[in-house]
């Protein structure tokens, strides 16, 4: 067996690809012929994003997305209503941070995981310092309770955004990978 993959440096390369958004329903070949006209190069559309296993490394369908969470969370609901249960549990709780320079206009976010007791606890708000220059920094506190749904929802919905090797490298990538695996 042979395995090859792509030098992790390109992959950072954003001139080499476009990026592409899973629609609901595509597969690789779907994306492959849209984009190269092609089924077939599916596995440029998988060795581009590392995809090993496209069963669970691509999105599922709403469908799909939701059978899956029957079946993995059935046990646990112990009742008929497996939809209504991860709806109502909570996964995680969330803290994030939103600041704003009024000077550069720049913008950063964080957000992390908390425990309950601190979801509880913590007060949102919005904070703003000023600086002798008149120059402002606003902080907007917020948090979340997730539910587990909606953890995987956006675990399934990460998996969306994928990236393509530009169609007019595409033939010298596929001429590259044969004469890389002797054929």
């Amino acid at each position: 067996m042979e395995r090859a993959e792509i030098i992790p440096s390109l992959l950072q390369n954003p001139l080499l690809f476009y990026s592409y958004d899973i629609q609901e329903g595509d597969t690789p070949e779907i994306v492959a012929n849209k984009y190269y006209g092609d089924p077939y190069r599916y596995w440029m559309v998988l060795l581009c994003n590392q995809i090993i296993d496209p069963q669970w490394n691509w999105p599922l369908t709403s469908q799909q997305l939701d059978l899956y969470l029957t079946d993995k969370y059935s046990v646990a609901a112990s009742s008929n209503n497996v939809l209504s249960y991860i709806q109502a549990t909570i996964q995680e709780y969330r803290l994030s941070s939103t600041s704003t320079d009024s000077v550069s206009s720049i913008t950063t976010s964080t957000t992390i995981v908390i425990d309950k007791s601190v979801y509880d606890t913590f007060r949102t708000g919005t904070s703003k310092v000023a600086f002798p220059s008149g120059a402002t920094v606003t902080r907007v506190y917020t948090k979340e309770a997730v539910s587990i749904y909606n953890y995987e929802i956006e675990l399934n919905e990460a998996k969306r955004n994928i990236n393509l090797i530009d169609k007019k490298y595409a033939a010298e990538f596929e001429k590259q990978l044969v004469s890389l695996l002797g054929r």
